[in-house]
């Protein structure tokens, strides 16, 4: 597997997953192992996505995905429904 390989299919499997991406980092390390760093972002969301790819099978080893939202809101019912800082976690 390549350098442009690896990178290709992290950021492949990053937009399959929704977000957009930007290369952070690629490297190969000593027990022939890609790991490819990258921004990943949706709406008001921003994280990071790290993928670890097999040098030689292509296998995918390890994902670590971790977007957020923006400081100050979460999705307390489970419905997309965002409520900021002060509001009630509970419904009436």
């Amino acid at each position: 597997m390549s350098h442009d390989e690896a990178v290709g299919q992290a950021l492949q499997l990053c937009r399959s997953r929704g977000y957009e991406c930007q290369l952070k980092d690629a490297r190969r390390t000593s027990k022939d192992v890609w790991k490819v760093r990258l921004d990943a972002y949706t709406g008001d969301a921003r994280g990071h996505l790290h993928a670890d790819y097999h040098a030689y099978t292509r296998e995918l080893l390890k994902v670590d995905e971790r977007v957020r939202r923006r400081k100050g809101e979460w999705d307390d019912d489970g419905h997309g429904h965002v409520r900021r800082r002060g509001h009630s976690r509970h419904d009436d």
